[in-house]
């Protein structure tokens, strides 16, 4: 390993990109993922970048029209913020059911999105919110999709070393409710067998301007147009029209895989969990008089 840099600011990290040229880069956030990849396996020209210091990579605030969630914040304090259990709740459900205490303590939303793993929690998540994510590098800032970020590859992003994700930007949208839900080989501390997050518009108990991501199908959040339409039938229809669109999408991800009859079966029971949890939402909503859930 050839150096090991924590940058006080974005100014400071792109300083240090610059003057590191052509070497193996490494961009080190909460490194819960990166330890288990890499194993302490690093070339003799490998630069490491501590990206904890950074200040402009952190924070959770409400901007009127969106909310800013820097990808430094972790799993812990994302689902203990109350703005995101009420307007992003999908992504306070995803970072509350991710790894143990520790790992939550140490996760951060930025690493768990840039490691691409098909069972990553928080990537359904952000892409049923519509959230997007501001990169900068020594070329700019440009501002890119959760799905633009993931690509079409399962666990490989598509930023050069030289990039960073310095915040996500999470439109605040009335009237909406959203959750998700995920199942595990266990109760505790599980990577998630099948994941999938909803958000759609409530109004007096019928969902329309759905949108559905599911996880864990080959590659982490992959949208689910059949299953959208679904969901704004009517009640007596929307239910099981919701787990057909789910089980022939499986179908059509992971053909021919050994696990994708247990793959049907659990996208059917998060069907149900989630189309309660969405329905008590929304309810509540009303009840309350606040429209603003996400």
């Amino acid at each position: 390993m050839k150096g090991l840099f924590a940058p006080q600011s974005i100014k400071e990290f792109l300083a240090l990109l610059a003057e590191c040229g052509k070497n193996e880069k490494h961009l080190i956030a909460g490194g819960t993922d990166w330890l288990i990849k890499t194993r302490g396996n690093l070339s003799e020209e490998a630069v490491l970048f501590d990206l904890s210091k950074m200040p402009e990579l952190r924070g959770i605030e409400n901007k009127e029209s969106f909310l800013r969630l820097g990808s430094m914040e972790t799993m812990t304090s994302i689902h203990s913020s109350g703005v995101i259990r009420l307007h992003a709740t999908a992504l306070s459900d995803a970072a509350a059911s991710m790894g143990s205490v520790q790992i939550r303590n140490r996760a951060t939303v930025g690493g768990n999105l840039a490691n691409a793993s098909p069972a990553a929690d928080t990537p359904s998540a952000l892409a049923v919110l519509g959230a997007s994510a501001v990169v900068f590098s020594l070329s700019g800032r440009r501002v890119l999709s959760v799905e633009e970020v993931l690509g079409p590859c399962p666990n490989k992003n598509t930023l050069s070393d030289s990039d960073i994700i310095m915040e996500f930007c999470i439109p605040l949208r009335k009237e909406y409710v959203s959750a998700f839900k995920k199942i595990g080989s266990r109760s505790e501390v599980s990577i998630a067998r099948v994941n999938m997050a909803v958000s759609a518009r409530y109004e007096d108990g019928n969902f329309s301007d759905a949108r559905v991501f599911i996880g864990t199908l080959g590659s982490a959040a992959k949208r689910c147009p059949s299953a959208e339409t679904a969901l704004s039938m009517e009640t007596s229809l929307r239910e099981q029209s919701f787990k057909d669109a789910l089980c022939e999408f499986a179908g059509q991800m992971i053909p021919g895989r050994s696990t994708l009859p247990y793959k049907k079966s659990a996208l059917m029971a998060l069907a149900e969990d989630l189309l309660e949890m969405l329905e008590e939402r929304g309810r509540a909503s009303e009840k309350s008089g606040e429209k603003s859930h996400g």
